[in-house]
């Protein structure tokens, strides 16, 4: 009997939507929006950690006091919401200091909280069918946790201050009384904090690297992607190299033979290649080109 090896155990969400993802047209916005919607015409210029760090304060101070100051009005403090869901203090050091990691982008941020919260929430819902729920709240919120990474593991949606807000609609009180209530706020947290993210992430730096994939999307709707248009072939070429250590040019990625790249790692080498064949093969764009 035929007995899959452990590598063949493997869903790719997007094999199946990014055909039909929207294809980006953040480009063809007035360059001022674009901007801060992170498109560029030109490659960005490197600033040092200093100065991340001064953004990076700015980034979650303010993110995280909308976030309150939003809690605070009367239609959501009537619903005895907590001053904030702890979990969005992650995300706002998440957000604002590691803004190129694929786990920072918009897809990760929006769609995995939504998701892991409803997690939460649902297992909760059922724990609370037993009497005994005030001694299983323990149990219910590590299945919560642990269902959710599941979930943004499938959906490529991983983004682990989720995985607190997931935990945090079992165990702590204040927020699992909210019960489906906490959805809205936890999509509410979101929207701000990554608007905040938009406008201050692009003062100096660029945010977001991507929307939904650095690989094509929207070839469903007769056209290819405008955010990625690759010069050669979209298809990444691996094979062997000497020694411990990774290759790139414009036309193959090179790996040591047996070194396992999980499906982030392979994105991010196809940025960097897609980066390289733009400095090789395309002039960059006027400045002032929409």
């Amino acid at each position: 009997m035929y007995v899959p090896e452990a590598k063949d155990w493997h869903f790719d969400v997007d094999k199946y939507l990014k055909s039909y993802v929207p294809r980006n047209l953040v480009n063809r916005l007035p360059k001022p929006l674009s901007h801060f919607l992170g498109h560029r015409n030109t490659p960005r210029t490197e600033i040092g950690n200093i100065i991340v760090a001064g953004w990076a304060l700015l980034g979650a101070f303010v993110g995280v006091a909308t976030i309150e100051a939003a809690f605070m009005a009367p239609t959501i403090k009537d619903h005895e919401v907590p001053l904030l869901i702890g979990s969005f203090g992650a995300a706002a050091i998440l957000e604002f200091n590691t803004i190129e990691s694929p786990l920072a982008q918009p897809r990760n941020t929006i769609i995995g909280h939504i998701l892991s919260a409803a997690v939460g929430v649902g297992i909760t819902k059922l724990f609370k069918l037993n009497a005994d729920f005030e001694n299983l709240r323990w149990l219910a919120g590590a299945l919560a946790c642990g269902l959710a990474s599941a979930v943004m593991t499938v959906t490529k949606t991983v983004y682990p201050p989720a995985g607190a807000t997931a935990l945090l609609a079992a165990v702590d009180p204040q927020v699992e009384h909210l019960g489906w209530y906490l959805l809205p706020l936890v999509l509410l947290s979101t929207a701000l904090t990554l608007t905040t993210s938009l406008v201050i992430n692009n003062i100096q730096r660029q945010y977001p690297t991507y929307w939904w994939t650095p690989a094509s999307v929207g070839t469903a709707f007769g056209e290819e992607d405008i955010e990625k248009v690759p010069t050669k072939t979209a298809v990444t070429h691996i094979e062997s190299t000497d020694g411990n250590s990774i290759r790139i040019t414009a036309d193959d990625i090179m790996v040591p033979d047996g070194f396992y790249l999980a499906g982030e790692e392979g994105s991010i080498l196809e940025i960097l290649q897609d980066r390289l064949r733009d400095g090789l093969v395309r002039p960059p764009e006027p400045s002032g080109q929409i």
